[in-house]
């Protein structure tokens, strides 16, 4: 398996959060006493765990959160690539060449869900997918982090009795409603760049 430091990055610091908010709530929080002096014999081998623990579950957040995505887009959710070829929806992710691709596709008035991530296939076939992998890899981060703080957020409702009257449930729900206007943020922009490469290609 051939992962780029990229690849790993998307996976390790989603999982690494998880494990750290986890941890550090058991220590902090828990009734369960900690032995400090058997931690510090065995450090070498946490430090070596470290990463692999945060691969595990940055992994495990990667395929529930693709899951996740794949199903909202299977019920009707609306697709960036929809929002952008929706010609002046949105002027934070407005693009110039869309009458162009509309016109090379044949697309007069409202494109449909499935139309649009069509035409999205058909761009990602025909470009040079280097180009535009710093912004797939940077929707794919915040995708999985919101995930993680999704994750943690469930969690803590399960583990709490009382979640509903806590304040740290809502300040956790508050960042994850954060966190997924970043990454729907991020998705948009990668479609962008995505269908700006592609009316490069239709010269």
């Amino acid at each position: 398996m051939n992962y780029r430091l990229q690849d790993l990055i998307k996976l390790i610091i989603p999982g690494l959060y998880v494990v750290a908010f986890v941890v550090g709530w058991q220590l902090l929080f828990s009734n369960n006493t900690t032995n400090i002096s058997k931690i510090k014999d065995y450090t070498s081998i946490i430090v070596l765990l470290i990463p692999f623990v945060g691969f595990i579950v940055g992994y495990f957040v990667e395929c529930a959160m693709s899951a996740l995505e794949h199903l909202f887009y299977l019920l009707g959710g609306r697709r960036p690539s929809k929002t952008i070829l929706c010609k002046g929806l949105w002027s934070l992710y407005f693009l110039n060449s869309v009458n162009k691709i509309c016109s090379k596709h044949r697309i007069s008035g409202t494109i449909s869900n499935a139309k649009a991530n069509e035409i999205l296939q058909i761009a990602k076939q025909n470009i040079d997918r280097e180009k535009v992998e710093v912004y797939r890899l940077n929707s794919m981060l915040a995708r999985n982090i919101f995930g993680s703080q999704l994750f943690l957020t469930i969690l803590y409702g399960f583990a709490s009795d009382y979640f509903y009257k806590d304040g740290y449930f809502y300040i956790s729900l508050a960042v994850s409603l954060l966190f997924f206007l970043y990454w729907f943020h991020h998705t948009h922009i990668y479609v962008k760049y995505v269908l700006a490469e592609y009316e490069k290609t239709l010269n």
